[in-house]
């Protein structure tokens, strides 16, 4: 096997690895379960009150430091998987370029070469 389709090979397993990511992502949203406590209970109710911690002046810098750092937690959080499914929309986008190009190679790689002629 070449390394032109080997390279096409693992490039088309990593930009389907990328859109079952963003499946799951999805499926992630969408759960009841999730939503509840992951964005309204954590993203919204805790992360508010550690907002308001972070102020607090009866805290120490570091405990106010820590409490700020957990507030952004939801901000990264959906962030990440924002980016996870931009990921997703990318790769189920380059799949079929990826696809032609490996048959492409493929059909290459069994054609008998014309210099030994």
């Amino acid at each position: 096997m070449s390394h032109s389709v080997e390279a096409l090979e693992r490039q088309l397993s990593g930009q389907k690895e990328l859109v079952e990511h963003q499946k799951a992502v999805q499926r992630l949203l969408a759960n009841r379960d999730f939503k509840k406590l992951i964005q309204d209970e954590f993203c919204v109710k805790e992360c508010a009150r550690y907002a308001q911690m972070s102020a607090d002046p009866q805290l120490s810098v570091s405990e106010r430091a820590d409490a700020l750092a957990t507030a952004q937690a939801a901000g990264h959080l959906r962030r990440w998987l924002h980016v996870k499914d931009l990921m997703g929309n990318s790769a189920a986008s380059s799949l079929p370029n990826i696809e032609a190009e490996l048959e492409q190679a493929r059909f290459e790689e069994m054609q008998p070469d014309s210099d030994e002629e």
